[in-house]
């Protein structure tokens, strides 16, 4: 094979622009590798392609270790050379006095059978060889030794020649030699780094974390922790070092463990030539895997990170996670079930395109994201929407005894104990269609715009019991008529869960709906209306209306949340139209597991309810005097001075103003 024409690698033909010629030691290794047993020439040349597989086997951690023993090696021998080219011209130049030295040195040695021999010489850049060999033996053949002012180094008499049945000379080359036990030993001596490195506590009784008595289970901290640990933090964790089950997360140290652990000591630690590539080579990885959000990495994200980004923190992910079972999510690279889920939680969280999650989530287009995003979707209403979500979920008794303000039950029951709910129906903006049928039924002609309508269910303490629809929102379905629509086709079985006599709170768009109410046995708290003829509500009137006020407030809030999920509170796109009851049902169920309740029992509940009961039946005192004085006529006026008026501001205690201001009947 012609080395010049062909690849001496793969034998491939050469081009004018693919050959590459071997310059480096390491390069020769790797193709004699390759042609074994056949001879590589000197001036052989490779093509491209050999050239990246070269490239390829070079980025391996273990060849590179081999590699840079190889390339230290090579211009030690280089600077050797350099050396012994010096003092070889150094002696020719005083070969004279050498000349003396030497037959001094041989005179010494023939009355003394083998005494020591050493060599005082001075080049011309001033570097004085010492004599420092010792008559340990005085049959023996003296051992040399060199110190290099300009390196430093100082060599032992151990690490001097080892041939003792024969006489020193002061040949080349020895010179050579000696030189060269120098260059590998001062080699050996920087491969050992010692630094100075904290130390945690390492004990099979201790924790490394809380420093308590273990308690079985305890875990072994894993290597991986404990180079993170070293790695971030400077602090080693002895090999076999545990600490207690509470402090990880499957198998790994916590995020609060991890930043908890603390030095028992500061030590010196040496660390030698693999351990310093091996902490180079994970710093590498550490960097590199910092170019994207990593939900897998139990130390890259913090439990404020996971909130920004998702609205829950890392043990919420894992409550969340403990209901989806492994089989229901895949597994790869790019959409492990934690990832899944939280890439699913930013996409309604921050209502971002698939394109930017991609970007964010270091994933390779948005279909893929689209694909993650759908799995997740099913997942999660399939395995953890039924625990927390549903007329199923919940039974009308526990929506009594846990989820019924007292401020409900006393202003409402007498003597009685039923389930008592708030009911609305929000919307959600969707694009325009092209489709003539679909734009008609979704558009609204009060907010003249394209929309959808859930109906929302909620207890009074704003706990989300189901959540209906989407329906269209064209004049065929209001609040009214969706209602009535639920309950004739009998949604999630809702006619078995409620019974007679419980109450539905409601607004004056539900009007239409009180027949079909009243009929089921129903009863229904909804704000009065004006009579024929009727200007303004009569004291009765203004109160039962003050008094639905209260209490329906709830859902309204459970409605503002949801929309703090930006993906609810922006345009929609008409793609994602069949995923919005789903991503409406998950929030919803999300809310339920980790929100507290909205109304909680309070202190000040039962002077509220005693005094409302009180003003519910008292007559309107100021309108009684305006009416008896004839005061409410707009004809007559009189002329008063503003300084011979006696009217005072009534004085209102800062109870007074609170109760006026901030309470949920204002």
């Amino acid at each position: 094979m012609n080395s010049k024409r062909n690849c001496v690698s793969c034998g491939k033909r050469l081009t004018g622009s693919g050959k590459r010629p071997i310059t480096v030691t390491s390069m020769r290794i790797f193709i004699s590798a390759r042609v074994y047993p056949s001879r590589l020439p000197n001036d052989g040349l490779v093509c491209d392609k050999c050239r990246w597989s070269y490239k390829q086997w070079m980025a391996e951690c273990g060849f590179c270790q081999i590699l840079l023993n190889i390339d230290s090696l090579q211009e030690g021998n280089d600077t050797i050379d350099e050396e012994f080219n010096e003092r070889k011209n150094t002696n020719s130049s005083n070969v004279e006095s050498d000349d003396q030295i030497l037959d001094h040195n041989e005179s010494d040695e023939n009355d003394s059978n083998g005494a020591d021999m050493d060599f005082n010489e001075k080049d011309v850049d001033g570097e004085i060889m010492d004599d420092n060999g010792s008559n340990e033996n005085d049959s023996d053949g003296a051992d040399m030794e060199f110190n290099d002012e300009n390196d430093g180094q100082i060599m032992d008499e151990n690490e001097s020649d080892q041939n003792d049945s024969h006489d020193s000379s002061a040949g080349s080359g020895d010179e050579y030699n000696n030189i060269s036990v120098v260059s590998k030993s001062t080699s050996t001596d920087r491969s050992s780094l010692k630094l100075t490195v904290e130390v945690a506590i390492a004990s099979n009784s201790q924790c490394c974390v809380c420093r308590i008595q273990l308690n079985p289970p305890a875990v072994t901290v894993k290597k991986e922790d404990r180079d993170n640990m070293f790695v971030k933090r400077n602090i080693v964790i002895p090999k076999g070092s545990r600490c207690c089950k509470m402090h990880t997360v499957n198998g790994f140290l916590s995020h609060e463990a991890f930043s908890a652990i603390t030095a028992y000591k500061i030590r010196e630690e040496p660390f030698d030539f693999n351990h310093n590539m091996d902490t180079m080579q994970k710093l590498r990885t550490m960097v590199n895997s910092k170019k994207h959000i990593n939900f897998d990495d139990g130390f890259s994200l913090s439990d404020l990170d996971y909130k920004n980004l998702t609205g829950f923190t890392r043990a919420q992910h894992d409550h969340i996670l403990s209901y989806i079972p492994s089989s229901a999510l895949k597994n790869s690279v790019n959409r492990s079930p934690r990832c899944s889920v939280a890439c699913l939680l930013m996409k309604l969280k921050l209502g971002l395109s698939n394109s930017v999650l991609a970007s964010m989530l270091g994933i390779d287009n948005k279909r893929k994201v689209s694909d993650i995003i759908h799995s997740a979707r099913l997942a999660l209403s399939q395995y953890f929407v039924p625990h927390y979500l549903g007329l199923a979920h919940i039974s009308r008794q526990e929506i009594i005894q846990k989820h019924t303000s007292s401020i409900a039950t006393r202003l409402l029951t007498e003597n009685r104990n039923p389930c008592i709910l708030v009911l609305d129906g929000t919307y959600f903006y969707i694009q325009k269609s092209r489709n003539n049928m679909v734009q008609r039924k979704t558009f609204n002609l009060y907010k003249n715009r394209s929309l959808v309508k859930p109906m929302v269910v909620v207890s009074t303490t704003g706990y989300i019991v189901a959540i209906f629809g989407p329906f269209f929102s064209d004049n065929n379905n209001n609040d009214a008529s969706i209602l009535k629509h639920i309950i004739t086709n009998n949604y999630d079985d809702i006619l078995n869960w409620i019974e007679e006599n419980d109450i539905l709170i409601l607004d004056r768009g539900f009007r239409d709906s009180l027949g079909i109410l009243k009929s089921l046995g129903i009863d229904v708290a909804m704000p009065s209306f004006l009579g024929p003829k009727q200007k303004q509500f009569d004291v009765q009137q203004a109160n039962n209306s003050r008094f639905v006020t209260m209490l329906r407030w709830v859902v309204e809030s459970v409605n503002c949340r949801i929309k703090r999920f930006k993906w609810f509170n922006q345009v929609i796109p008409n793609s994602s139209l069949p995923s919005i009851k789903d991503f409406m049902m998950i929030t919803a169920a999300l809310l339920n597991c980790f929100h507290t309740p909205m109304v909680n029992p309070s202190i000040d509940n039962d002077a509220v309810i005693t005094r409302m009961n009180s003003l519910r039946t008292k007559s309107n005192e100021l309108q009684n005097y305006l009416i008896d004085h004839q005061l409410t006529r707009n004809s007559v006026w009189d002329v008063i001075e503003l300084d011979h008026v006696a009217v005072t501001f009534p004085k209102l205690s800062l109870d007074e103003i609170r109760t006026l201001t901030l309470g949920n009947s204002s």
